[in-house]
């Protein structure tokens, strides 16, 4: 929908293309309170809950062997990424169709209907100036009249079109990029600075020639911040491996969380360093048989993760390769048949690697599930965000309505503000439950 807006000038290309991605908007909220209604809302906890009794498997209680291969954990970083993909351009898009002018002028409609052309044309009179400021070099719109030739060599028949200028205004005797229709002057002209931004307007462009370069660019360094922020949530999307033998391989059972705290020389801290720390973060603890904790970070809201999780035997793996400083990434394979993506702190990861160990065995008939604690966010989105949604959605919907005017920067802030408005009355709506509850 973005880029149709964007890119695209008004047509049924456009039409289709833009009516089309808010037919698959609304359908996706749909199903999204479809579930909520369907199976009822639940807490994150009762979701991440739900997430691991999918991939348990029934067992005799006791230790199992590794397994030769781990999967991949690429669907998990897609969900996280898009997530946040979507929220940015979900503003890149609210604030093009605010600041959009969709309904093409008549005059440009006409003369891009006809045979033009463009031309640079002297300026015979300017009026009805419009400054953005008191001076002279602030930018402007006027109504700027110029003559235009005719076909036949008679006589050149003024026209007037209003146009605007980045760098005060321009006199007459300057010169202006118009389009006009040489066997047809009576339809007018358009003019602009140059002969792009000419051929947007008869075009049907929604926003002017000089703003789309500039939310381009400020859409695709939104983009290229979601994905960060998805891969610091979610990790680096990794491939199924398989174990080695050089692997470590530690006999684990969660038994809770806590904060770890690394040093900016890339050891491990404690809180009361705070002085000397480079990074703080919350991390589930594995304890292994030789009594050791270690912290293993996952993509998990963890004070709702830890109960679910607490008490699991299992295998911590990982491919002990690097320099020691970035998160190295870890799978914790439980008995109950699931694995668990996650990253151990690489000084962590090195200090253990480096100390004795065996080789690993690995049992290549060993099958195990992914566990995705994400997997049943649709249930636990509340309804009031769902309803703010399908506000901001039926917002949009207006907004794609080729009609200009001052209603649409209004109904533009409704497409951000409703969601959000919708999650704090939903949260207002919880509070007195959760107070009689405690």
């Amino acid at each position: 929908m973005t880029s149709s807006w964007l890119l695209l000038g008004a047509g049924p290309v456009r039409t289709s293309l833009t009516w089309a991605g808010l037919v698959v908007l609304v359908a996706c909220v749909l199903a999204v309170a479809g579930q909520v209604r369907s199976g009822g809302r639940i807490s994150r906890a009762e979701a991440y809950g739900l997430a691991v009794a999918s991939v348990q498997e029934p067992g005799d209680g006791g230790a199992l062997p590794v397994p030769a291969t781990v999967h991949g954990t690429r669907w998990v970083w897609i969900r996280v990424t898009a997530v946040a993909v979507a929220v940015v351009t979900t503003a890149v898009l609210a604030v093009c169709l605010g600041f959009a002018q969709p309904e093409r002028s008549e005059t440009a409609a006409a003369i891009a209907g006809s045979d033009y052309v463009i031309e640079e044309l002297p300026i015979v009179s300017v009026a009805h100036v419009d400054a953005a400021g008191s001076s002279s070099r602030s930018s402007t719109m006027a109504d700027y009249t110029v003559n235009l030739p005719s076909a036949q060599g008679g006589k050149a028949t003024p026209a007037t079109f209003r146009a605007y200028n980045g760098k005060g205004v321009r006199e007459a005797g300057e010169t202006y990029e118009v389009a006009y229709a040489p066997e047809q002057p009576a339809l007018g002209a358009v003019g602009d600075t140059s002969v792009d931004a000419v051929e947007g307007q008869l075009a049907g462009h929604t926003l002017s020639s000089r703003s789309i370069p500039f939310v381009t660019v400020a859409w695709a360094i939104a983009i290229v911040l979601a994905v960060a922020v998805g891969t610091s949530v979610a990790s680096r999307p990794r491939g199924e491996r398989r174990v080695g033998g050089d692997w470590v391989a530690l006999r684990s059972v969660v038994t809770g969380q806590a904060e770890h705290v690394e040093e900016a020389d890339g050891g491990v801290g404690t809180p009361t360093k705070s002085g000397k720390s480079s990074s703080r973060y919350a991390c589930l603890t594995l304890r292994t048989d030789a009594g050791e904790d270690v912290p293993l970070a996952i993509s998990a809201k963890l004070q709702d993760a830890t109960p679910v999780l607490t008490g699991a035997e299992g295998w911590l793996l990982w491919n002990p390769q690097g320099d020691g400083k970035a998160k190295v990434a870890a799978d914790f394979v439980a008995d109950d048949g699931w694995q668990l993506p996650g990253r151990v702190p690489g000084a962590v990861a090195a200090r253990i690697a480096a100390g004795p160990r065996g080789p690993v065995q690995v049992d290549a008939e060993r099958r195990t599930q992914l566990l995705e604690l994400g997997g049943f966010w649709p249930r636990t989105v509340p309804m009031g965000l769902v309803v703010g949604m399908l506000v901001a959605a039926a917002a949009v919907g207006a907004l794609l309505v080729p009609v200009n005017g001052g209603w649409r920067i209004w109904t533009a802030l409704a497409v951000v503000l409703a969601p959000l408005l919708g999650q704090l009355l939903a949260k207002e709506a919880r509070a007195p439950t959760t107070a009689m509850e405690h």
